[in-house]
């Protein structure tokens, strides 16, 4: 039932600020000279990318650095109008990613959905990757050495139920054109857009306690409120540069649950939590076909409450996208405009 409940709290934001798109038309209105909108088409992209979760701890004593075994993830796009969805997964055919006798086995997928409008921008993803090794062996083992198998959690299981919603002020600058292409960039514009980013996620080893050890689960709800800055540079009409920054602040509650063979003690925590997103890219958007290549960063950290030990969780994703608009078939044209006639007369 608790992932029922979180659920319902992801999707929220939807039904909130759907209400708000009778003013901010669901069909994006083009912006002379600005932006041009692709609605006739259905977008169709194929994503490679590093965007991988590790996870970290890092106290006066030690440090754990945790990281899946997987180098690269792919993803499925499609997108028409407003609404994108994509589906994610480990292939295990490129390299650095079969590896299993060295850094053991990773299982890992997901799913997402965007939402598109004039102004406001929602995301809802779910994801869950199984599998984890001890990038700092070495520390723990002093016989390790590189070559050898890394310690493994086989069992360490991570799940992430995330949303961001966000706002943008300035109505010539086009957040579609360099995420979901459904619309062109046709002459450089910015904007400052405020994000709320939300998130509830799961980190659980679900190895058997064993006699004198022990096991842990971690249940966390964290929310972000972010003030960034994004600008795109067109250059010679289909090309263009894209980057911005987000800095932000916010909370995160955790509940840490020990297990022993005798049973389980679980502890609260409420702490500060500052994070920090940047994005870079260039890319090609013409009529029908684009392609392009990402750089992105993220970075959090916090305290935890009565200890000694920093929680952090970063990552650097290189991502490189190549997509293809076909024309949309007359049935979902007709469908999507139901659901846009809908919404506007309420």
């Amino acid at each position: 039932m608790r992932k029922y409940y979180i659920l319902n709290i992801l999707l929220l934001p939807i039904y909130l600020f759907g209400q708000a798109q009778h003013d901010d038309s669901l069909i994006m209105q083009p912006k002379q000279k600005w932006i041009e909108n692709m609605n006739q088409y259905i977008m169709l992209k194929i994503i490679l990318n590093s965007d991988i979760e590790t996870l970290a701890v890092v106290t006066d004593q030690n440090k754990i650095q945790l990281s899946p075994n997987a180098k690269s993830i792919s993803r499925i796009s499609f997108s028409y109008k407003f609404i994108s969805f994509s589906i994610k997964y480990i292939p295990k055919f490129l390299p650095g990613n079969d590896d299993d006798d060295i850094r053991g086995k990773t299982k890992g997928g997901g799913f997402g959905m965007n939402f598109n409008f004039n102004h406001w921008q929602q995301e809802l993803s779910y994801s869950k990757t199984q599998g984890y090794y001890l990038e700092n062996t070495s520390d723990y083992n002093t016989a390790w050495k590189p070559g050898d198998p890394y310690i493994q959690f086989p069992e360490l299981v991570y799940n992430q139920y995330q949303g961001t919603t966000a706002y943008n002020f300035n109505p010539k600058f086009s957040v579609s054109a360099v995420t979901s292409q459904t619309q062109r960039q046709l002459k450089s514009a910015g904007s400052f857009i405020p994000i709320l980013r939300y998130r509830y996620y799961i980190v659980d080893d679900r190895s058997t306690p064993q006699s004198g050890r022990s096991t842990q689960k971690t249940n966390n709800f964290e929310i972000i409120l972010g003030a960034g800055y994004y600008h795109t540079f067109v250059i010679r009409n289909n090309f263009y540069f894209s980057l911005g920054l987000t800095p932000g602040a916010g909370f995160v509650y955790t509940r840490l649950t020990t297990r022993y063979p005798s049973g389980d003690v679980s502890t609260d925590q409420r702490n500060a939590i500052f994070r920090l997103d940047g994005w870079t890219g260039l890319g090609y958007n013409g009529q029908r076909f684009f392609t392009g290549f990402y750089m992105q960063f993220s970075g959090s950290s916090f305290n935890q409450e009565h200890t000694s030990a920093i929680s952090e969780n970063s990552k650097v994703a290189i991502q490189g996208f190549v997509g293809y608009r076909l024309n949309a078939p007359k049935w979902m044209k007709e469908k999507v405009e139901s659901v846009n006639n809908i919404i506007r007369t309420k």
